[in-house]
């Protein structure tokens, strides 16, 4: 691993001297200001062009970001108009802001970036590449106290001329990995096929360790894994987008791809630097992203460690195959057993109304069973808005056996044939499954494909051991993908969203239909099942149906002992409230510290003006004690007029409803903060200045150390603007 700070002995006094001032004085992020300046010294000793651009003027950050230009080799014959955007931040969010390495070492995904920039210097490039080193990436606060984020990510799109021929690759590696994790969506968002495909062949064939984070789409289109935010944001930008990290787990691919290569390199150096900066490099020269040529809805097949995709051409070629041969085979069944289809369709047709009677049933268990929980959650002070897996799956099964406790009524109707009903009733949902999921989206089709092939085989099969192994079937890969959900619950996957469980949870009529269609079929065909298990002679209906009624009873019974247990075993283990204290001073705290008199206050701030014509220069001083994170900064005008800015350093923002001006900073300000802005000299209000803590101070809270690491002090001060003269 590449350590900068051995490198240039000479100069690491220099860099140790620079360490200590920016710790105490600067304000910036100690840790970043030192990699930066180190990345500098090495971009300058190898004589490598390069831009460095500060984040405050646009973005309030108080970072700046490095940029090295690479343009395509000339090549008369290409006219490939590709860029490769490799994003890299200075603070990895793989880690956190601060590792606690050596003071001025870089991540290993900045040596990945200045390896690659050598690489391409030394052999070329077919198309125009950005190494782009981010800084004011990560955010130390947490996610409800973040004032801004990805500052860097955030610069780095005034630089893309044409984001439709655009990829941006983000490497988020702090440490050296032992396997690589590839990213490919965010909320309703994936990138590509041609993006992520290529990739995948490249790194196959260069035998690189990888995994994919998501295989199933269908999670990114139901927004059920929200992905990282650097993707969300890019994607949106009309950009091409793959986040990748490290990961702990050595991941070694089980079977080599097809072809041979000559030389394979060792094992240990798959994941070095100057090896992955060869196969980035090889994998830019295999872009070629043509717009109209682009495929979203495709499908990833993961098959012993190996990664398949289907595009959707042949998503709906197959889709199309397989709804004829089930055509093709009810065709021929028709036409061999004639006789009995029509018996079957005329008691479908005259017993439709059970069927709608067992949806809108299960539509009222779905509703009841959600507001069984909400009393239960009530009852054990459990906040409303939590949604977990857990009470969602039991919102299901509770509705599921209530259903279950009407079937045995229909005993006493004498209905021919029953196990037919049943059968042609949970193809029909199902087949209108399918093409509901065909018009939302492609994606969707593969989940519904196999659940109308094993639903149609159990309305069929008359043995009732294979309609119940049809039956258990069907919902797999449902499963399959809740148990995604529950691991990624968990923690074990990443970006996480509780969007299904909410969804569940939801006391709302039309979710409560969707849920009804989706399960009623799996329900169906276990009650075929049963009836085809019933004896012609059974000693009586009565005692058949009391069994029954019983036995789900019981079902009901022992599922709302669980819901208990479960809801009083969350209660006791929810975490605490999040640590948000605040702490309002005022202009009388100003008073020097000394016998009967207030100590020194929190938060100083020192204003002047310096009028000129009709305008005035507002020259603003802000200190704290202790180290606060960030500061907030308001303008609050006497009137309801909001005043025009004629100059300020930061970007600001107008807010007419709360009758302020936000000027927008960044994490990690000088300390003292000095900044001037440009008002009209007839301007009369107040400054209002908030300042954010993240770390506890005795000297500054006096309240008891938090027990949480998500600790937020906020220092709110409001002094009167001062009088231009």
């Amino acid at each position: 691993m590449l350590k900068p700070v051995a490198v240039i002995p000479r100069r690491f006094g220099l860099v140790v001297f620079l360490f200590f001032c920016c710790w105490f004085s600067a304000g910036i992020d100690a840790q970043e200001a030192l990699r930066t300046h180190t990345l500098i010294t090495l971009l300058k000793e190898r004589q490598i062009p390069f831009e460095e651009r500060s984040l405050f003027a646009d973005y309030g950050g108080f970072g700046s970001s490095v940029h090295v230009a690479l343009p395509r080799s000339p090549h008369p014959e290409a006219e490939a108009v590709e860029t490769l955007v490799l994003g890299i931040p200075l603070s990895s969010h793989e880690a956190g802001a601060y590792p606690g390495d050596v003071p001025g070492e870089l991540p290993f995904g900045v040596e990945l970036g200045l390896a690659f920039i050598e690489h391409i210097r030394a052999y070329g490039s077919s198309i125009s590449i950005r190494v782009a080193f981010l800084g004011d990436e990560v955010s130390q606060l947490p996610a409800d106290q973040q004032k801004v984020s990805h500052l860097g990510l955030q610069d780095l799109y005034a630089t893309v001329d044409n984001p439709e021929h655009t990829l941006l690759v983000y490497l988020d590696i702090d440490s050296p990995p032992q396997s690589l994790v590839i990213h490919h969506g965010s909320g309703e968002y994936i990138a590509a096929l041609t993006v992520l495909e290529s990739l995948v062949k490249v790194w196959d064939s260069r035998q690189v360790p990888y995994s994919l984070a998501v295989t199933f789409n269908e999670l990114y289109r139901l927004k059920l894994v929200e992905g990282p935010k650097v993707m969300n944001r890019t994607l949106r930008q009309d950009m091409h987008a793959l986040y990748i990290t490290g990961s702990p787990e050595k991941k070694v691919p089980v079977s080599l791809p097809f072809g041979t290569r000559e030389g394979p390199p060792a094992a240990d150096s798959l994941l070095s630097r100057g090896y992955l900066a060869g196969v980035l490099a090889e994998y830019a020269d295999s872009l070629h992203l043509v717009t109209g040529n682009l495929d979203y809805h495709y499908i990833i097949i993961n098959c012993l460690g190996n990664y398949f995709f289907i595009p959707e051409g042949l998503t709906v070629l197959l889709f199309m195959l397989v709804m004829g041969a089930l055509f093709f085979l009810f065709l021929v069944y028709s036409i061999v057993y004639r006789d009995l289809v029509l018996v079957q369709w005329r008691i479908f047709i005259r017993y439709f109304w059970i069927p709608l009677i067992f949806l809108a049933f299960l539509v009222i268990a779905l509703e009841a069973a959600g507001s069984l929980i909400s009393l239960v959650a009530r009852h054990y002070n459990l906040p409303l808005s939590l949604a977990d897996y857990g009470r969602a799956g039991f919102k299901l099964v509770l509705a599921l056996l209530f259903l279950s406790a009407l079937f045995p009524l229909l005993d006493f109707i004498p209905i021919p044939k029953k196990a037919n009903l049943y059968g042609n009733a949970a193809v029909i949902l199902v087949i209108l499954g399918v093409f509901i999921a065909a018009g939302l989206n492609i994606t969707f089709i593969p989940v519904f494909m196999w659940v109308l092939l094993f639903t149609f085989l159990g309305g069929v099969i008359p043995i009732p051991v294979l309609v119940y192994l049809c039956a258990v079937i069907t919902p797999l890969r449902a499963l399959e993908l809740l148990f995604l959900l529950l691991q990624s619950a968990a923690g074990t996957l990443p970006f996480a969203s509780g969007r299904l469980a909410a969804l569940f949870l939801a006391e709302n009529r039309v979710i409560s239909l969707y849920l009804a269609i989706i399960t009623l079929p799996f329900m169906l065909i276990l009650e075929r099942g049963t009836a085809l298990l019933e004896r012609p002679k059974q000693k009586s209906k009565g005692s058949f149906f009391l069994y029954r009624l019983m036995f789900s009873l019981v079902l009901i019974s022992g599922t709302l002992g669980a819901l208990v247990f479960y809801t009083q075993h969350l209660g006791m283990h929810l975490p605490p409230a999040p640590v948000r204290r605040t702490i309002i001073e005022t202009t009388l705290d100003e008073q020097p510290a000394g016998e009967g008199q207030k100590a020194a206050p929190i938060l100083r701030i020192r204003s002047t003006t310096l009028p000129f014509l009709e305008r005035q220069t507002l020259r603003i001083t802000l200190e704290a004690q202790g180290t606060p994170r960030c500061f907030a900064l308001y303008l609050e005008p006497e009137t309801g007029t909001l005043p025009v800015i004629y100059a300020a350093p930061m970007p600001f923002e107008l807010n007419h409803e709360q009758n302020s001006i936000r000027f927008i900073l960044g994490e990690g300000p000088p300390h003292p903060f000095t900044t001037e802005i440009v008002l009209p000299r007839d301007f009369s209000g107040s400054l209002r200045v908030e300042a954010l803590y993240n770390s506890w101070d005795p000297a500054i809270d006096k309240l008891p150390p938090p027990e949480r690491d998500d600790y937020v002090l906020q220092v709110i001060k409001r002094v009167p603007f001062p009088r231009s003269a």
